[in-house]
């Protein structure tokens, strides 16, 4: 019996051959029981078959690899790693079988994937009459939106795609302008990111021979997060998962949030137990956080985790402002005094600011927030969803474009974009089937001011068109050309700063690839697709306090959360009150995820009045966020038990008055 495992956590890592289903409230250690189980499988019961662990993010799988990194040939038993990137390593050993003589690009950028639909539109004499109803540039952007909505959704479920395919839809326009886009997409050798899984799928439903060699390869088949999978998601696991002598699904119905995406917790609570004959396994203990965090977070869905577990009280609070600047004030001088006072006794360990974060429903809410945190010196950094970085510099960008023309000449889409950026938009490709002809033409057409820069790109790129693995050589080459650049102009100084940076994240990925990877086996393509899928994009987090809507926390924690803008209409977001039903659901289970990505203190805020995105010139009253008062009378019954816990009273008065327990 391993100490640091609870009975039931060693239950089921040590479990016979069956397929479960682990119902884990947050904090409650799946991740581990996952880990436990893969090396129980691989270091005592020695099993021959490979183990598929399957992710929704890189960090989580790269947090498996490290967990699992001391069990013998960790690579070659495993496959760990998200199931885009599994899809996608499909698709490059089988994609023939559908037609596919190579992996296609992917366009990973959703303005990209706009770019391509609204050139779909335009090249189609029956599809343009659509886009020109839409008169204004916003109007037209919204109408693009919503049809990539629409077709993004049908292929995150694979019925309705087989249904298009054959033309079955109900709607006839809808059939023509989703086909188009898809020949579009087509014609220039790319996929989007929602053909990753569909292809792999097609793949494995269409050649039942490739099947069965997952099935003979990967006996033992983990899921991680399974409240987040949709359609096409839940086909391929229970395809893959055919004759396997253990599935294990792991999630939180409580943490299901991507229901925008086409995800239900129902393929993993119904259809998986159904399918599978699946023993179901809850786990409730929370090792993670606070009592106090606890009790909020079993407010919202009452007796969901377990309290007894967690050895520290920690602290919970709520905060009533007059409005978003003082609600802005008040969170900026708790950071502080919390920073001044550098320890707490829930906290192991010094107060930095790394340890703290604000989270929001919507990203506009934190605007108050960031000038009061600039205004007072505390450094602080807006986490993207995914928390993924782009190249900012021009430098960085041209030289992404032109790897992604060498990879696929075809690409009119990025061939366009590398002109623009160039100064020489309307140059049109050469009939030759060169990428380096088609990107000396380009450069050659720029300005003479602007060889300086072309000259260093045409060599790096003349490297990588003769060998990927001279990648490390092309960035050198390209960080010596930006090294002898004269500053001298205004701005210079900070533009050579960003293509540096760019360089050094280039120079990252590169590493994780080739660590990953044989040097007989690399290729431009798979680099480049692998880096659009994130999965050797490394980890870079911001310096400073974490500023970031709940989407973009999912799976990481802090010592330390703020919760702010707990408004009607704010959290929960007026769309989802305005359609009720399952979007208030998730909205709530939005909540219970910020709730929980707190470890030991909860400080929760909303203003009685504000200016709206709109408007900067007339507040607008606020109502309480109604999950608020549904935290508020889950923990009020702990009152007397605690001494910690305290609700600040509805008073607009600026500091609060707070009401503790008697």
């Amino acid at each position: 019996m391993n100490p640091n495992l609870s009975p039931a956590q060693q239950g089921i890592i040590e479990a016979e051959d069956a397929h479960y289903l682990v119902v884990a409230s947050a904090g409650s250690g799946k991740t581990r029981v996952l880990t436990e189980r893969a090396r129980y499988l691989l270091e005592v019961r020695n099993i021959k078959s490979r183990v598929l662990a399957l992710t929704f993010t890189n960090k989580a799988a790269e947090e498996m690899r490290q967990r699992l990194r001391a069990v013998a040939d960790l690579s070659e038993r495993t496959y760990i790693g998200t199931i885009h990137s599994f899809c996608q390593s499909l698709i490059e050993a089988h994609g023939n079988a559908i037609g596919y003589s190579r992996m296609p690009a992917i366009l990973e950028r959703e303005s990209d994937r706009i770019a391509m639909l609204e050139e779909a539109f335009i090249q189609s004499a029956e599809l343009s009459s659509y886009l020109r109803r839409h008169q204004t540039p916003k109007d037209k952007r919204a109408f693009l939106y919503g049809v990539l909505e629409k077709i993004s959704l049908c292929k995150r479920d694979w019925r309705k795609f087989g249904a298009i395919s054959e033309g079955e839809w109900d709607s006839a326009e809808e059939t023509q302008i989703f086909l188009e886009y898809q020949r579009h997409l087509s014609s220039q050798g790319v996929i989007d990111f929602d053909d990753i899984l569909l292809l792999a799928y097609r793949i494995l439903s269409e050649r039942p021979a490739i099947a069965a060699i997952y099935h003979r390869t990967y006996r033992y088949l983990f899921v991680d997060e399974a409240q987040d999978l949709n359609s096409v998601q839940y086909a391929l696991v229970r395809i893959l998962a055919e004759g396997a002598a253990s599935i294990l699904l792991v999630g939180d119905p409580n943490q299901a949030i991507y229901g925008f995406n086409g995800s239900s917790k129902d393929f993993m609570l119904e259809d998986f137990v159904r399918d599978f004959s699946a023993r179901r396994v809850d786990l409730r203990e929370n090792y993670r956080s606070s009592r106090a965090v606890i009790r909020a977070a079993n407010g919202l869905y009452p007796d969901s985790i377990d309290c007894d577990s967690a050895a520290l009280e920690g602290e919970f609070d709520i905060v009533t402002c007059a409005d978003e600047a003082e609600e802005a004030r008040w969170v900026q001088e708790k950071i502080a005094s919390l920073l001044a006072a550098g320890t707490h006794q829930d906290i192991e360990g010094s107060i930095t600011p790394d340890r703290i974060a604000v989270l929001a429903r919507n990203r506009y809410v934190f605007g108050p927030l960031q000038q009061s945190l600039e205004a007072n010196g505390i450094e602080y950094h807006l986490r993207l969803p995914g928390g993924g970085s782009t190249l900012e510099s021009d430098l960085g960008r041209l030289f992404d474009l032109g790897i992604r023309i060498l990879v696929n000449p075809k690409n009119r889409l990025h061939y366009d974009e590398l002109t623009r950026r160039l100064n020489v938009p309307g140059i049109a490709p050469t009939d030759s089937e060169d990428p380096l002809v088609l990107l000396k033409t380009a450069c050659g057409s720029t300005p003479e001011s602007g060889h300086l820069v072309n000259e260093p790109l045409i060599e790096a790129w003349s490297l990588l068109h003769s060998d990927v693995n001279r990648f490390t050589r092309a960035l050198d080459l390209l960080e010596a050309s930006v090294n002898q650049c004269e500053i001298g102009a205004e701005g210079q100084a900070e533009a050579r700063a960003l293509a540096l940076a760019d360089l050094g994240f280039l120079r990252a990925v590169w590493g994780n690839y080739t660590r990953r990877s044989l040097k007989d086996g690399r290729s431009l393509g798979q680099f480049r697709n692998q880096m659009a899928t994130g999965e050797t994009v490394p980890n870079i987090e911001g310096r400073g306090v974490t500023l970031a809507t709940v989407h973009a926390v999912k799976g990481l924690e802090y010592d330390i959360v703020f919760i702010i803008g707990l408004v009607e209409g704010g959290f929960p977001d007026y769309r989802a009150v305005k359609a009720g039903a399952s979007a208030l659901t998730e909205e709530k289970n939005d909540a219970f995820v910020a709730v929980t990505r707190s470890k030991r203190l909860l400080y929760l805020t909303w203003p009685q009045s504000k200016f709206m995105p709109w408007d900067n010139e007339n507040r607008v009253a606020q109502r309480k966020s109604r999950f608020l008062g549904e935290i508020e009378n889950g923990v009020s019954i702990y009152q007397f038990a605690s001494t910690s816990f305290k609700v600040a009273e509805d008073t607009p008065e600026y500091p609060r008055r707070t009401q503790r327990p008697k």
